[in-house]
């Protein structure tokens, strides 16, 4: 559509409502008037500024001097994707044109309010995303995949640059992410990957590629918090996270935990047919990581004689820790994509709490190959043969014992002093008599050796969230505290005095029984979280995708309700979620059918979907392929692999976004921005016609540009329009506003886009959801046979601080479908200026809508991902309890804004593939029906808005080319029932 057709259109409704200002424009209720401003370096549409710059009262035409001289001294000269207000993570300082679902910056910076996560605009998010990635628990130099053992125990020479994936893929992947709607990112950095040179000496390298990383984030509209990820303590007890030297302080040589039994290494154990898949978690309770988790935790207590450089080994490993991510937070804060810090993956306690040092609980502990119990490891570290239990699968129970074998035939000591730590604490000795270890101190790490009470590890752990907490949080003081619990154990109860400021509970599922056998047809399935409670083995058998959705819902909702209970009302996210790739023997690799997985994923994440539960996938892994999985101990949970194609572009459709589309958007920009200024002057009266830009990459001045007089071509070094606000993040209302389609959107070649090449079992993995709520979610489903996808919510149900002043409880309807006749509009009788009146202080006596915190506002806008890779080539229905939407394909986005503001209303949003097509541009309900009617947009022409008319409309009548849900002004709809509108 054309300026000056839009400017007709303009005109057109001014006629049809005489006593409406002309510029008065139909925008969410926390919107004003705002200033344009340039970036200086390129980014998406969806791209992210955090300059600053101070609003003016009352805009005009023209500006003085003095006024241009003080806006030029005043412009930021930050990187666009910086963070300015404090170093408060997740933005709030900026504003842009109108937002996606999946771009977490359109909103403000994301808080929390109750167990919801919240945008500025109060309303609820449900994040979604990934864990990022697998492959970084392992250094690039030497290669650190677990099928490999170049210079293994060279562990202070290794480097982690390139981990994500290198700096010149970032673009490539945050684009799949983006388009997959999964830009939430748990992003892994472990210890080791900082500090394995040695204490205090940080790689600031690896560090500064991390900040590079981060700042691209914003571009897609992706964050992200940090992850300080560990698995068995360390890469060489079996698992991942701590540097080298830490065993070192603890006195152990990592170069005897094979021969000792301490730990199981893939890197050292590749021995043909030793190195069954799923061993490495059985490292929880060998020598290595159980002595050093018990060390870090409560090494005072437990083991007071250990000292390290003059420090009890406690507070050496502690300190040594929070000063390495206080570190770390520093070099982040100003980063707007960082939201916050997890304090530890999978912590485990180690020995502490544990009742019988002579046999684990086979109910609470993996019994698979070589199992010694707590006192056999001690034994066998300290130099000891002895004859150890090795396990097999079984059924219906996961393992049984098969046979014993001579563990340390050689007797190597796994101690550089050659004399086990928990030998000299009194533990245990060798019995002079038989030869054989026996227990001292039976009740040593189950009862306070001084004090004698019984030992609960939740207290060493809430101790070290809360000093955790301090070292992040002082520097950033709005950051996230992400806490989960001890794997497949309920979270922690929290005290009085226990840290409560900006909690999340974050912990992790898995269908643990498949995993663990790397199988999944959809026949059985195991609730593994009742039988490790004694839970009847047959009443925790469930039988096909029903009873699979059953189960995995019923453990989720235990973990939600237990965290709700222990921890608080604080925001849950699953942290890890996901299913092995490679089960069923892995025939999916050869055959390309990823059914089974489809199936599996679609029942685990229609779960988490059921609990409204946020959650990051585990795992993107750019380095992924089918014959090392994730590189890392014979796992392969990858989303993405570089040896599985999901499909080839289609040669016959347009190319879609690139190596080109950026050059693109360069030669598209001064259009675009000539096209901005023009419609802003037509529609918004706080906006004059001239608008400040920065006129080019290499002119640090401002200038004011007539928008009406610029002439293509100009302004070479334009990226994107921006609008500025003091606190929080605004965007031009879908409502209000045409929208233009670039190469760079989201909606071309849905399943045959180049973005999912490499993409396992997206059928289940791009799903829609609802991303940004205007109140509080009730209920999510989406039917992966047939499409449909409903959601509800309701209107928050606490006292409103007043926001928004409604001086007539009817609402303008533009694209609205309805449930009631009752909630006719007359466009020719009301004007939306009679309806909404901004206020900055509350009237008395009047009646307000919102229920925002003291000190936010609200938006009245849910937001939800459409993925094109379902929808691209169907037509869908949507339909709608009350209010207006608008379907924007190009950016995967349908926005929704509900009309009953009655606290506690329900809402309900329903889209499925449509069951007939039409030749019509819009949907209407005429006279009580419900036309199925089909619009899709031909050429790159901005999308326009439908003409209100005052008589019932005809399809030829509506000058559209995008979709709205919209109805006849005189027309009613059936009572009870939405209007449906069809889409391409």
């Amino acid at each position: 559509m054309s300026s000056e057709d839009n400017s007709a259109d303009a005109a057109s409704l001014s006629e049809q409502q005489p006593n409406a200002a002309p510029s008065i424009t139909f925008r969410p209720h926390h919107l004003k008037a705002q200033e344009l401003k340039h970036t200086n370096s390129f980014s998406s549409m969806s791209s992210y500024a955090s300059s600053v710059q101070s609003e003016r009262n009352t805009p005009s035409s023209s500006t003085s001097s003095s006024e241009e001289e003080r806006t030029i001294n005043n412009k930021s000269s930050a990187p666009t994707t910086k963070r300015k207000n404090n170093c408060k993570p997740g933005g709030g300082t900026s504003l842009r044109p109108a937002g996606k679902a999946h771009d977490w910056y359109s909103g403000g910076r994301i808080t929390s309010h109750g167990r919801w996560f919240r945008d500025s605009q109060n309303r609820t998010l449900l994040l979604r995303g990934v864990n990022l990635c697998g492959n970084s628990k392992l250094p690039t130099t030497p290669n650190g995949s677990t099928h490999l053992n170049e210079k293994f125990f060279d562990h202070r020479n290794v480097c982690f640059l390139g981990r994500p994936f290198p700096r010149d893929q970032a673009d490539e992947h945050f684009s799949r992410l983006k388009r997959w709607g999964l830009t939430f990112v748990r992003l892994l950095v472990p210890w080791e990957a900082l500090e394995h040179s040695g204490p205090g000496i940080y790689d600031e390298k690896f560090i500064d590629s991390l900040v590079e990383l981060i700042e691209l984030m914003p571009k897609y509209g992706i964050k992200c918090f940090i992850d300080p990820h560990q698995d068995c303590w360390s890469r060489f007890s079996g698992g991942s996270g701590a540097p080298g030297w830490t065993f070192e302080a603890a006195g152990l040589d990592m170069t005897k935990f094979k021969a000792t039994g301490a730990a199981y290494v893939h890197n050292t154990n590749q021995l043909a047919g030793d190195s069954p898949p799923m061993v490495w978690p059985t490292n929880y309770t060998k020598l290595a990581a159980s002595t050093l988790f018990t060390l870090f935790w409560a090494g005072d207590t437990f083991a007071p004689k250990k000292m390290y450089q003059g420090e009890p080994i406690q507070q050496f490993l502690q300190n040594r820790y929070f000063e390495c991510y206080g570190h770390l937070a520093r070099r982040l804060c100003h980063l707007d994509a960082v939201v916050g810090f997890e304090v530890m993956n999978e912590p485990h306690p180690g020995y502490i709490g544990l009742d019988n040092l002579k046999k684990y609980d086979f109910n609470s502990n993996l019994f698979f190959g070589d199992c010694p119990s707590a006192l056999e490891g001690f034994a066998l570290g300290d130099g000891m043969a002895l004859p150890i239990d090795v396990w097999v699968r079984s059924w219906p129970l996961p393992t049984k014992k098969q046979r014993t074998r001579i563990v340390n035939a050689e007797k190597e000591s796994a101690w550089f002093e050659g004399e086990c730590l928990w030998k000299q604490h009194g533990v245990w000795s060798v019995n002079p008599k038989t030869g054989q270890p026996q227990v001292d101190k039976p009740d040593y790490f189950y009862k306070h050796p001084i004090t004698g009470e019984k030992i609960d590890f939740s207290r060493f752990y809430l101790d070290f969230i809360g000093k955790y907490s301090k070292a992040v949080q002082s520097v950033i003081p709005s950051a996230f505290v992400f806490v989960e619990p001890v794997p497949n154990e309920p979270a922690p109860i929290w005290g009085p005095g226990d840290h409560e400021e900006g909690i999340v509970y974050a912990p992790h599922w898995y269908d643990l029984h498949s995993v663990f056998n790397k199988s999944f047809d959809g026949r059985i399935t195991h609730d593994v979280q009742g039988l490790s409670k004694g839970k009847n083995v047959f009443a925790a058998t469930y039988f096909g995708l029903k009873g699979a959705r059953k189960n995995y819902r019923g453990q989720l909702s235990n973990i939600l309700n237990t965290g709700l209970q222990n921890v608080g009302n604080k925001p849950c996210l699953i942290g890890e979620c996901g299913i092995p790739m490679d089960i069923n023997q892995r025939k999916a690799f050869l055959s390309g059918d990823f059914g089974h997985h489809s199936k599996f994923l679609d029942a685990v994440l229609s779960s988490l979907e059921a609990n409204m539960l946020s959650f990051t996938l585990w795992n993107y892994n750019a380095s992924n392929d089918n014959t090392y999985g994730d590189h890392w101990n014979g796992e392969d949970f990858s989303i993405f692999s570089l040896d599985s194609p999901q499909g080839s572009p289609d040669p016959n459709r347009s190319r879609s976004p690139g190596s080109d589309s950026r050059q693109t958007l360069r030669q598209q920009a001064p259009n675009f921005a000539k096209e901005v200024m023009k419609r802003s002057a037509v529609s918004t009266a706080d906006f004059s016609s001239k608008m400040q830009i920065k006129r080019d990459g290499n002119d640090p001045s401002l200038a004011y540009i007539d928008a009406e007089e610029k002439q293509d071509g100009q302004g070479d070094e334009f990226d994107i329009v921006t609008i500025n606000d003091e606190e929080t993040i605004a965007e031009d209302s879908p409502f209000d506003r045409s929208y233009f389609r670039f190469e760079d959107e989201e909606s071309d070649d849905g399943r045959n886009h180049e973005s999912h090449i490499g993409g396992r079992a997206l059928d289940a993995v791009v799903r829609p959801y609802a991303a940004k709520v205007a109140g509080e979610p009730i209920s999510t489903e989406f039917d992966l046979a047939t499409l449909k996808y409903t959601f509800r919510f309701c209107n928050y149900l606490q006292t409103p601080v007043p926001i928004v002043h409604v001086s007539s409880p009817d609402v303008p309807d533009v694209g609205r479908s309805t449930a009631t006749s009752s909630d006719s509009y007359d466009s020719s009788s009301s004007t939306l200026h009679s309806r909404l009146n901004l206020y900055s202080t509350p009237e008395k006596n009047s009646s307000f809508i919102g229920h925002p915190p003291e000190g936010t506002s609200m938006a009245f806008e849910t937001e939800i991902f459409i993925p094109s890779y379902h929808y691209d080539d169907t037509e869908i229905e949507i339909l709608v309890s009350d209010g207006d939407w608008r379907y924007v394909k190009e950016r995967q986005t349908l926005y929704y804004r509900h009309k009953d503001l009655k606290p506690g209303a329900v809402h309900s949003v329903q889209i499925k593939p449509a069951v007939s097509r039409s030749k019509s541009n819009m949907g209407l309900a005429n006279n009580g029906s419900t036309p199925s009617l089909s619009s899709k947009p031909s050429t790159p022409e901005p999308y326009g808005r439908a003409k209100i008319s005052k008589g019932p409309l005809e399809p030829s009548k509506l000058k559209s080319e995008g979709a709205y849900g919209a109805r006849s002004s005189n027309s009613k709809p059936e009572s009870e029932a939405g209007c449906v509108c069809t889409i391409m």
